[in-house]
């Protein structure tokens, strides 16, 4: 078993406030999404009773997880039912058990020769160290509709995934140090964007960012300052400002809505994370740097698992420990994969036993994920 030692995660509450700007009254009309993505609410994990009957009268005996020492009041959630996962687990079509998601989050890349004077920011030095670490550890981006659909169904994502986002409105460093390495690498890009305070040449230059295929955008809130960051005591007209806000300002003018929400500051609630489910978000990324994920397992701490919603509350890496965070996932993945290899025949003897509801998922053709 291994300790992970998680060095980018701090408390949400010291992150310091991305931007100052005075709060607006703007995105006082838009209507939550009729069509939310999944509910919020968190499915037991392996070790529960699957909810379809099953073929014998007795009770089924518990399914072992997959449950690797993490760090302190960590755990992994899942969110589907055991027998709807083992389908899509041993589905041939599907990822591979041991698949893994690394999100980083990234705000400031100095230049070289600066000085960095805060906990956000990383060199121009590291960035590459990371980035080139992540080349030669097999390391592949994904999308957000990439990650949508692995963690629903498990559908297929390169062994070891990456998605790298830049939270705030960061167009110079997208340009100047991330699209080189995108364009060699043939990857892609997140944008985190806070949209209260975009006018239309800055529109038009995120038009242009995005129209190299490499770079998505997604929402950040709508002010993003100490004023608006989410707690128990927010009013709720700043809450829909912040949720809503974005969804407005990107029909108007990008033509569509976004599926994510990047949680301002790293702050958020129970009543926020749930109107964010309302207003159709399909998934969200917190500050806590819990983690890897992988299919139906999403490590989470007691604020994201008190809030009950595991897809709108995924964990990132921060950028200044990326670079160890990314062995840590690498051999969390390794562990998995030997797990899944272990318990192959007794997780499909089980599902034969008791989802007859389901058919019987063919063997998956286990390969070893790539060693460094």
């Amino acid at each position: 078993m291994m300790l992970f030692h998680l060095a980018a995660c701090v408390s949400v509450a010291e992150l310091p406030p991305d931007v100052s700007i005075s709060p607006s009254t703007a995105a006082q009309t838009i209507k939550p999404s009729s069509t939310p993505f999944l509910p919020a609410t968190v499915i037991p994990h392996l070790t529960n009773i699957p909810t379809h009957t099953p073929t014998q009268t007795e009770t089924p005996l518990p399914v072992e997880g997959f449950l690797p020492r993490l760090a302190k009041d960590v755990k992994p959630v899942s969110y589907l039912d055991t027998c709807e996962y083992l389908a899509a687990r041993w589905d041939p079509q599907n990822a591979q058990p041991g698949s893994v998601v690394v999100p980083i989050m990234y705000h400031g890349i100095r230049k070289e020769g600066g000085s960095v004077n805060d906990n956000i920011t990383v060199t121009e030095k590291y960035f590459k160290q990371t980035m080139q670490h992540a080349v030669e550890l097999g390391f592949q981006t994904i999308t957000i509709e990439q990650l949508a659909a692995f963690l629903q169904r498990n559908a297929y994502i390169p062994p070891r995934s990456l998605l790298l986002i830049i939270d705030d409105r960061r167009l110079g460093t997208v340009r100047n140090h991330f699209m080189p390495v995108l364009e060699q690498n043939q990857w892609t890009l997140v944008m985190a964007y806070i949209t209260g305070v975009a006018d239309q040449r800055e529109w038009r230059e995120i038009k242009s960012v995005l129209a190299s295929g490499r770079v998505e955008i997604e929402a950040h809130g709508f002010l993003h300052n100490g004023a608006t960051y989410f707690t128990e005591k927010t009013p709720a007209d700043v809450i829909h400002q912040e949720i809503y806000g974005p969804i407005q300002a990107f029909e108007e003018n990008l033509g569509f809505r976004p599926k994510v929400f990047i949680w301002p500051g790293g702050n958020f609630t129970p009543a926020t994370v749930a109107e964010a489910d309302k207003a159709g978000y399909q998934l969200g990324f917190t500050a806590y740097a819990r983690g890897p994920v992988m299919f139906n397992w999403i490590p989470q701490g007691e604020p994201e698992r008190q809030a009950g919603n595991p897809f709108l509350l995924l964990p990132r890496y921060w950028s200044t420990a990326a670079y160890v965070n990314l062995d840590q996932a690498v051999e969390l993945a390794q562990q998995a994969a030997d797990f899944a290899n272990q318990n192959r025949q007794a997780e499909l003897d089980w599902y034969n036993r008791y989802c007859s509801a389901h058919p019987r998922p063919e063997m998956h053709p286990m390969e070893p994920i790539l060693k460094p």
